[in-house]
């Protein structure tokens, strides 16, 4: 009975995997990989099975053929031309894999479920899997050629090792047909639920589902690419990999979601330990997103957790991508046995991040939480792009924490919407950015920022934009609002040469436009600045005229018209509220964090704003000043207004004659 099992088994597969079926007009018998009878089927009346007996029947024009059951190794059927000696099928059942080949190059052995197959041959092979077992596995050793493996509704567990292993260094094509599943076991002698030595591409229209139990979901030594298909990976073990690449993962279609449930590992060393975290797609050099549709989700379990992890850089042009971290953050003692932090990141790259197109969707709300992180520079936008080629959408809610030091110098781990090590360029896209933490800001360059382009709405916590060097805007449609600290605060030098850029900082001592006493030029563009004071323009570096503003009220509205009637601004003012002292720092040196000295003061509160003003309209005259009137109509930007009507209000009038003009 068992041996008719088999038969029936193979001759199932048989027909569900070759399209010409309807074309077969021949029967072959297979003993030892080579074909020992055949005959016509339009010869053939029926095949009978005496099970007793051992034997098969086979009825052609009132004569029978008997054969001993024993002797048969499989049947196939198709026409003679159709027959691919570079096919091999493998049929799992139970605790039982059969496998079909009659190529002198391909030897397999099977040991229950588990399957071992050599090829020597220079052509590609097709391997088509399919069936189900709960301990079983699969190795292939391509020695001489590339080659592709489908898999059509698969259920396979391994108990003992990895599920898939393909342990050449040959290209191979994964194609995802039906409905698909991989598991493998904690006790497991690999790292991998799918190994493959060369470069493996997924292809086809079914679903795989990866189930790590002992590391990593799938992982390649030369490569990975996803070009089709759907593949959830879940990978629930510490320090474990979703998609794990020695060197690049490229992603251009399909759909790719990933669970990275794991949490973070240290090794021990003699003076401290070095962190290992769980990661949903990690590569040693670049991850590269062309297309496709990916999901990324790390979980509060998963402290420290990445959602992408590039040794080399990450480069997104096109397709969707979605990462929410709630992984959380907290202290360590590094090798050097100096106190560090780890913190969660849905983006990490230690070279370059370039987001170019697309639609991205990053969420972090773990404690010191960021959402992308680059250790060099970041690209957001292509020049002289639409900004519709990409939507980037970042929001952090989680606090920063401490790490050491205290009062003044003390260090605390921030979370962050989008930091670069190195420049930050912003050239194209509908970029939105909310933080709602202290320590949370939005654009963070530790180099020099340059704005040329992008509809770009930020609202944070902290500084909503800030450059340690320099900040160079050149174009571009911007809002940078915080809450608590300044608008836009450069470090190093500010120059503004063009687009409409609004910025909103709290009360004094913060500002709409921060650069302390550093050089702030303005040579074009439209310039709001809103906050408790300003830095002043450099008259001696200006080419277009600026006008400050102060004792503007909080959520009230002002217009500035010349003497000839033209509007030059209408603004809504947003309500900004008081801010307080920060609290103190704290000293380390115990296990129990004390307070030290305070933080600085906070501003005086108050209603008295000061308002920024620069526009190529702004040329010498006199104009009028209007605040607490109603705006009605028109087209709003971050409180900014065209084409509106203003009426109502308190009017002053003020007279431009210098590249800086103060009024009160």
């Amino acid at each position: 009975m068992k041996k008719i099992t088999i038969i029936l088994a193979l001759i199932a597969v048989m027909l569900a995997f070759n399209s010409e079926i309807n074309a077969q007009d021949t029967m072959w018998i297979y003993r030892n990989g080579q074909v020992y009878a055949q005959k016509a089927t339009n010869e053939i009346d029926s095949l009978t099975f005496q099970t007793e007996a051992g034997q098969m029947l086979m009825y052609s024009s009132a004569e029978s053929t008997t054969f001993t059951i024993d002797d048969i190794d499989y049947i196939t059927f198709g026409s003679q031309p159709s027959i691919d000696s570079n096919a091999v099928y493998i049929v799992y059942n139970a605790d039982t894999a059969y496998v079909y080949s009659y190529n002198g190059d391909i030897s397999y052995e099977t040991i229950g479920a588990n399957v071992s197959i050599t090829t020597e041959t220079e052509n590609n092979v097709s391997y088509y899997v399919s069936g189900t077992s709960s301990n079983g596995s699969l190795l292939i050793e391509s020695n001489e050629a590339g080659f592709d493996l489908y898999l059509n509704n698969v259920e396979l567990t391994s108990l003992e090792t990895i599920p898939i292993k393909l342990s050449k260094k040959k290209a191979v094509n994964i194609y995802v047909e039906g409905v698909n599943t991989l598991t493998d076991n904690a006790a497991s002698d690999g790292k991998a639920v799918i190994n493959s030595k060369g470069v493996a591409t997924f292809l086809g229209s079914g679903s795989l589902t990866i189930n790590a139990n002992k590391k990593n979901g799938i992982s390649s030594d030369n490569g990975i690419i996803i070009s089709d298909g759907t593949i959830i990976i879940d990978n629930p073990v510490d320090a474990s990999k979703g998609l794990k690449c020695d060197k690049d993962i490229e992603i251009s279609g399909g759909n790719l979601i990933v669970n990275a449930s794991g949490s973070i590992v240290f090794d021990t060393f003699d003076l401290g330990y070095d962190p290992y975290y769980c990661t949903a797609i990690g590569a040693d050099g670049n991850v590269i997103m062309t297309g496709g549709d990916v999901n990324i989700t790390i979980p509060s379990s998963n402290a420290g957790g990445r959602g992408i992890k590039a040794d080399g850089s990450i480069t997104i042009s096109g397709g969707s991508l979605g990462v929410t971290s709630e992984g959380t953050g907290a202290t360590y003692t590094d090798t050097t046995g100096t106190i560090d932090s780890y913190s969660s990141s849905c983006l990490k790259a230690d070279n370059d991040i370039n987001l170019l197109g697309g639609n991205i969707t990053i969420v972090a709300s773990g404690v010191g939480g960021k959402g992308i992180n680059a250790d060099s520079l970041i690209v957001i936008g292509e020049e002289n792009a639409d900004n519709t080629n990409l939507y980037l959408t970042v929001s952090t809610s989680g606090a920063k924490f401490y790490v050491s030091g205290y009062g003044d110098d003390a260090d605390y781990a921030n979370p962050k919407a989008v930091k670069a090590g190195g420049n930050l360029y912003l050239y194209s896209g509908i970029l939105t950015i909310n933080t709602s933490q202290d320590g949370a800001e939005g654009l963070e360059s530790k180099d020099t920022l340059f704005i040329n382009g992008g509809e770009n709405t930020i609202n944070t916590y902290d500084d909503a934009i800030n450059a340690s060097n320099a900040i160079v805007i050149n174009g571009g449609t911007t809002y940078a609002h915080a809450t608590n600290n300044d608008g836009i605060d450069a470090n190093g030098t500010l120059t503004i040469n063009g687009g409409l850029t609004i910025a909103v900082g709290t009360r004094a001592p913060e500002e709409g436009f921060d650069c302390d006493q550093n050089d702030f030029t303005i040579t074009g563009g439209t310039i709001v600045g809103i906050g408790g004071s300003t830095s002043t323009p450099t008259s001696s570096l200006c080419t277009q005229n600026s006008l400050i503003y102060s004792s503007l009220t909080s959520g009230s509205t002002v217009n500035i018209t010349s003497s000839d009637g033209d509007n030059l601004l209408t603004f809504q003012i947003p309500t900004i509220s008081n801010q307080g002292g920060g609290p103190g720092g704290w000293k380390s040196g115990s296990a129990t964090l004390k307070p030290g000295p305070g933080g600085n003061p906070g501003g005086q509160g108050g209603n008295g704003l000061t308002l920024l003003f620069s526009s190529p309209d702004l040329t010498n005259g006199t104009y009028t000043i209007t605040t607490g009137g109603t705006i009605s109509g028109g087209t709003e930007f971050g409180g900014y207004y065209t084409g509106a009507t203003y009426s109502g209000g308190s009017s002053t009038s003020v007279t431009i004659s210098s590249k800086v003009t103060t009024a009160q």
